[in-house]
């Protein structure tokens, strides 16, 4: 639904009394022209058709018809004579035009014709006032109907009449606009001093509803949950209107070929600092269930789901950038909707590795379970190792993303099943610890297919493979986490127990 402007409404010319209908018209033609001398002679009841007259300045020399005669003294105050007539009447057609220019008389024109009236005009009212004007040798003339005078009045320069016949200033609304924008700039600049200008950063804040009195203390609000009236957010970058701050994230699913995905709220992957001990330790507990479960889909399969929200400069009433005791970070005060809170609006997205891709298109399906299991540990391979190449325990020490997988052609590692954990036997001359390599995900394919799903691992399969690719041959692919002796030695205790 399209957001309904402000506007301003139709002037009502009817409700002014006849006379200050004409003095509106005559302060509006003051500067219309560089004239010699204006005339109200409307006011004085016998106008004979004038309501106001007008001598125009002219720079016109007279010019002798033989040289011999003499020139006559032009006087100062003598000018082209206009003739402005104006009618507070709702309709004006194109008869009661023909009846309003009797008064000009066709034998003695005036120079300049203006008829002002309260009343929109047809196209063959314009056309007959063009016409009889026309015959009766006027040189100039205007229409000038209420669309006509309203364009007038709504110019700065006449926003001092608008006020005195109608009450209403556009100048002062223009300054109020600059106090608008003077305050969301000074917003915006406040919160680049406190968050920085970069991108990408993320710092806790504080929203806080401004009709609120009853901060901290949540147990006086029976609906907090529901609608509370301060969150914690975490915000996450500038925007051009405002502040984005993330409001939800959850590990996700994407197919990118079946454009299918799906997430599971059953664990929130957004920190609060202002979350208790006991708070943050449950929401480890639920994440580790979740994330074992996740860490087990195909590696192209994985994604986190992200909604943002956007609080807006123009809708900042106070910014605190200290906080307080409770809340150690900038506050943010601002009128709650009471279905949406702060936010002003969303969008959401899912982040697969480096890549963002909008759900818009993508099917919703269930992957995610109602409930997850414990996180449990398949067969340890202690007595059967593996010896990576110095490159690769490089990228496995340094945590490399690219290095994510295991591949063979001849069977060397069909040992390993899902959940298996097998010893990496380099040894790392900085660190005491042992690295294991958990299995996560296991398949078999072409390797052209591999090749074809990620190209950007086709220089690490051709490094494990040590040969030539045969793109038609079978690819053994052991996707795996890394993980270290010491999580090993306490599963094992675990199972003992």
């Amino acid at each position: 639904m399209s957001k309904v402007s402000k506007t301003i409404g139709p002037l009502h010319f009817e409700d002014l009394d006849p006379h200050r209908f004409e003095d509106l018209v005559r302060e509006l033609i003051y500067d219309y022209k560089d004239w010699q001398t204006i005339e109200a002679t409307g006011r004085s009841g016998n106008d004979s058709g004038f309501d106001v007259r007008a001598y125009e300045k002219t720079d016109k020399i007279p010019q002798a018809e033989s040289d011999d005669e003499d020139l006559e003294e032009t006087h100062p105050m003598e000018g082209n004579l206009w003739m402005i007539q104006r009618k507070r009447e709702k309709e004006i057609g194109p008869k009661r035009i023909k009846e309003i220019l009797t008064d000009i008389d066709p034998k003695n024109p005036p120079y300049g014709y203006i008829l002002a009236a309260s009343a929109n005009f047809s196209k063959d009212s314009y056309d007959i006032f063009r016409e009889e004007l026309r015959k009766k040798e006027v040189m100039e003339f205007y229409l000038w109907g209420k669309a006509e005078l309203e364009d007038m009045l709504y110019l700065p320069k006449n926003d001092r009449i608008l006020f005195t016949f109608f009450g209403i200033s556009l100048v002062s609304k223009r300054r109020s606009k600059a106090t608008e924008i003077r305050q969301v700039v000074n917003n915006k600049n406040k919160l680049y001093r406190i968050f920085g200008d970069g991108r990408d950063f993320y710092k806790s804040v504080l929203l806080r509803d401004s009709k609120d009195t009853k901060y901290p203390y949540q147990g006086e609000y029976k609906d907090f949950q529901e609608h509370p009236r301060w969150h914690e957010y975490g915000a996450v970058e500038h925007h051009p209107l405002g502040l984005i701050v993330n409001i939800r994230k959850h590990f996700a699913y994407i197919d990118t070929e079946k454009k299918e995905y799906d997430y599971t709220e059953a664990v929130n992957l957004i920190y609060r600092e202002s979350d208790s001990q006991e708070d943050k330790d449950k929401q480890q507990k639920a994440r580790h269930k979740v994330e074992d479960y996740w860490e087990y889909l195909p590696r192209r399969n994985q994604a986190t789901y992200v909604r943002n929200g956007l609080i807006r400069y123009d809708e900042m009433l106070v910014i605190d950038d200290k906080g307080n005791e409770w809340h150690k970070f900038p506050h943010i005060f601002i009128d709650f909707d009471f279905q949406t809170g702060p936010i002003a609006g969303s969008y959401e997205f899912l982040e697969i590795g480096n890549r963002f891709q909008s759900p818009k298109d993508y099917k919703r399906v269930k992957k995610f379970p109602a409930s997850f299991p414990l996180p449990t540990i398949g067969k340890i391979h202690e007595k059967k190792g593996i010896t990576l190449s110095d490159e690769n325990f490089s990228m496995l020490k340094h945590g490399n993303d690219m290095f994510f997988a295991l591949y063979d052609c001849d069977g060397r590692y069909n040992f390993l099943k899902p959940r298996d954990v097998v010893r990496i036997e380099n040894q790392d001359q900085d660190n005491s610890s042992r690295y294991y390599l958990q299995i996560t995900h296991a398949e078999s394919l072409k390797v052209k297919d591999y090749i074809k799903q990620n190209p950007q691992l086709e220089w690490s399969v051709k490094q494990q493979i040590g040969e030539k690719l045969d793109l038609e041959k079978s690819l053994n692919v052991y996707e795996f986490k890394k993980t270290y002796d010491f999580v090993i030695e306490r599963e094992k205790s675990k199972k003992k127990v």
